[in-house]
């Protein structure tokens, strides 16, 4: 493990890296800038993580990583000790420096060009930094942080009964959240369950989660039935989970798990979340989204802790992000030392059942944690944010 001394023996690494390192590839060195641009590190953790991106022809380019809570070194020497290490085309790191505004991890022609071990936490934390808003989510956010403060007065949630698509859209235009009940759809949720999903979809392909592993509904679901009584503390985001993560979902699946209001153009491409996560760990940690979230649940209870836009500064959100803004904050084991002002934070939370869908306007911070396990819901999100008018 990386100690304070080693970063400063190394801080002239940390300048010549700054002002004159060349890496032998411009796309090393346009990531190593992305990385530096992003970088935060409010929890104070350190390692040494080591980048290897090959080319066609098996050369191999070198990006080693290095910080404290102080320091962050970058240089193109590999690593004698290291905590993690990441093995992935040159053409990836390419999609991933060239897309930083939009780019997903999740994405199969991402994750499955990618070899991972180690420490994956240190891989998580510095995937967090390569990532870049654009000027409409910027936009976006900063106008449901500042402009709608009046309607955030409301202590409840409000639910509506088959409402039409009017009476959504002119909920969503009040800035708080709400949750449908009694949507119309081709089947109605209590009809699923794991063996219906496993007889009806097991030869889908449902996620790619490495260069080797690839998982069909049936793989997935048998897997979630090995799980038992997983601890929080074992949960790696993204990882370890028996969870698919928001992983997209199936095209197959998509005429079975979409209610009926507006159409496929309306939304953007659906994410399924399902799995066994344990009770005390978030299914998906405090964060924020730039459009408006439809999140459709269908077997098992979850609980959703929901902070108002114009909390933002007491939160902790991530200066580096894209499709959505994470926080450093943990609402379930609070780090008030590190994070003071989320002492003044209100919440309001809310219990999603089977059958209700639950919209979040955008900029609403959001925690999303498992009552019930085994969980399955569907995500989308409208394609323009209602109210909100382009930035130029």
């Amino acid at each position: 493990m990386t100690t304070t001394l080693d970063m400063q023996n190394q801080k002239t690494n940390t300048k010549k890296h700054k002002k004159t390192t060349e890496y032998q590839s411009p796309i090393v060195s346009a990531l190593a800038e992305e990385l530096a641009a992003g970088f935060e590190n409010p929890e104070k953790i350190s390692g040494r993580c080591q980048f290897d991106f090959v080319t066609e022809s098996e050369e191999s380019h070198c990006l080693s990583v290095c910080f404290d809570d102080v320091n962050l070194v970058m240089t193109s020497d590999p690593l004698m000790d290291k905590d993690a290490y990441i093995r992935m085309p040159l053409h990836v790191a390419e999609k991933i420096v060239t897309n930083v505004e939009g780019v997903d991890y999740r994405d199969p022609d991402i994750i499955g060009h990618m070899e991972m071990s180690g420490n994956l936490h240190l891989v998580n934390h510095l995937a967090k930094a390569l990532v870049k808003p654009s000027k409409m989510t910027q936009h976006t956010f900063h106008d449901a942080t500042n402009t709608y403060r009046e309607a955030y007065a409301s202590k409840a949630i409000v639910y509506l009964d088959s409402p039409t698509e009017l009476e959504i859209l002119e909920t969503i235009e009040q800035k708080i959240p709400f949750i449908i009940r009694n949507p119309p759809t081709n089947t109605p949720h209590h009809a699923w369950s794991l063996d219906k999903l496993k007889e009806s979809y097991g030869d889908v392909l449902l996620r790619v989660r490495s260069t080797t592993v690839k998982e069909t509904v049936a793989e997935f679901v048998d897997k979630m039935s090995l799980v038992q009584n997983q601890k929080a503390a074992d949960v790696i985001e993204g990882h370890t989970k028996v969870y698919t993560e928001g992983c997209s979902l199936p095209w197959q699946m998509r005429e079975d798990f979409l209610p009926h209001y507006f159409t496929t153009h309306d939304f953007s491409a659906p994410q399924i979340w399902l799995g066994c996560v344990p009770v005390d760990a978030p299914a998906s940690s405090l964060h924020r989204d730039p459009l408006d979230g439809f999140l459709y649940q269908l077997i098992g209870r979850k609980k959703v802790i929901l902070f108002s836009p114009d909390q933002a500064s007491l939160l902790y959100p991530m200066k580096a992000y894209n499709n959505y803004q994470p926080c450093w904050v943990k609402p379930e084991t609070p780090n008030f030392k590190d994070f003071p002002l989320f002492k003044k934070a209100k919440s309001l939370e809310v219990v999603l059942h089977p059958g209700e869908i639950l919209i979040q306007p955008a900029g609403w911070f959001h925690a999303v944690y498992c009552l019930d396990s085994p969980t399955f819901s569907v995500s989308y999100f409208l394609q323009h944010p209602v109210g909100v008018t382009p930035f130029d």
